[in-house]
């Protein structure tokens, strides 16, 4: 069905790119769930097994923020000194939660030590550290993998009173139905029955990657640490392309991801992905505008303007586009170094096209 995207695929297991990809895809009212190649070089991967999702679940936590800014609980124009304590007299107190969703912080990306760092501890080493330089409000934009998700996940708990963990499962897993979805090590959560694998390329050989560590957490990262299968995050872009309606329940009004998906950040060149990219809240939207075969985890030269998502470091891809009406998650289980990378998705997003023309 798919096999322009499963060529593609098979490529790149040939490169030495990934071993295994999953596919899973909502058009309209069809559903498309597929798996390509394998976990390791020889249990085949399937479209439940669990894979990492890094960077491309943190629209999450965004929506996480938004509950609580719907239950008037906070409001993304607070700062971090009004909300967290370790924050009252640091450098960054007067941040705004709206500049953390959208990348415009002065704070910098800092080592915390996770997760063998506690969330305390990893709040008073951001709240120590030290602005960038000569940072334009207005002019400067750098994506953070990691340290400002910390900070919303401290957000969440701290105006929410719950862990960010019971929060983000009682609020936006269960009633979208992300029944495999985890972000710790948790033996009670349904899960595949293989073990989540992830590869490096090193050398032009796949090896295990040092990431997996993350994978045995305790605590989570709000950021990076979420895995499951591709159809489950595909229900998450689902559920906000359908008013924040989830399979089980509403998790948050259309009016929150209409501000959710506005371009809240506009024709900056960010600092950290080297490319003019725009965002809205906690999400890319497409910026195909600023050249479609250089900027980074895109959604594909066909995307409309509307699309917005966020991309997993070298390893995935997850967007909805309400115009097209449709949802799409790529996940690979290898991460061949951003230009590889960038090259692959770029050419499965068009393979995917071409598949989901044909069967129209």
């Amino acid at each position: 069905m798919f096999k322009h995207f499963h060529q593609v695929v098979e490529e790149g297991i040939a490169k030495n790119l990934h071993y295994g990809i999953q596919l899973s895809v909502s058009v309209e009212d069809q559903n498309f769930e597929e798996a390509f190649g394998t976990i390791d070089q020889n249990t085949p991967l399937q479209a439940d097994d669990t894979l990492c999702w890094l960077s491309a679940a943190k629209p999450i936590t965004a929506v996480g923020i938004l509950i609580l800014q719907e239950q008037n609980s906070l409001s993304i124009d607070e700062t971090l000194g009004e909300i967290l304590p370790q924050f009252q007299e640091s450098h960054h107190a007067s941040i705004p939660l709206r500049q953390l969703l959208t990348h415009t912080s002065s704070l910098r990306e800092v080592p915390v030590n996770w997760p063998q760092a506690s969330w305390p501890e990893i709040l008073v080493t951001i709240a120590n550290s030290e602005p960038v330089e000569n940072w334009s409000e207005d002019q400067s934009a750098a994506y953070l993998p990691s340290s400002s998700w910390f900070l919303l996940g401290s957000v969440i708990e701290q105006r929410s009173g719950q862990s960010y963990v019971d929060f983000i499962q009682q609020e936006i897993l269960d009633p979208v139905g992300m029944n495999q979805t985890r972000c710790i090590a948790d033996s009670t959560h349904a899960s595949s029955a293989h073990e989540v694998l992830l590869y490096d390329r090193v050398k032009g050989q796949l090896v295990l990657s040092p990431l997996l560590g993350r994978m045995k957490a305790l605590s989570p990262s709000p950021g990076s640490s979420f895995r499951g299968p591709a159809a489950d995050l595909r229900l998450f872009f689902d559920m906000l392309r359908s008013q924040g309606k989830g399979e089980f329940g509403q998790v948050i009004s259309q009016a929150s991801i209409e501000q959710m998906v506005q371009r809240h950040r506009q024709g900056r060149v960010d600092q950290t992905l080297q490319h003019i990219v725009d965002y809205g809240l906690g999400v890319i939207i497409d910026s195909n505008e600023y050249g479609p075969q250089t900027v980074p985890y895109g959604f594909g030269t066909e995307c409309s303007s509307k699309t917005f998502g966020h991309g997993g470091s070298q390893c995935a891809i997850a967007f909805a586009d309400p115009v097209r009406e449709r949802s799409v998650v790529i996940i690979a289980n290898g991460r061949p170094g951003e230009g590889q990378h960038q090259k692959r998705f770029r050419q499965l997003l068009e393979a995917l096209e071409l598949d989901l023309k044909s069967l129209s």
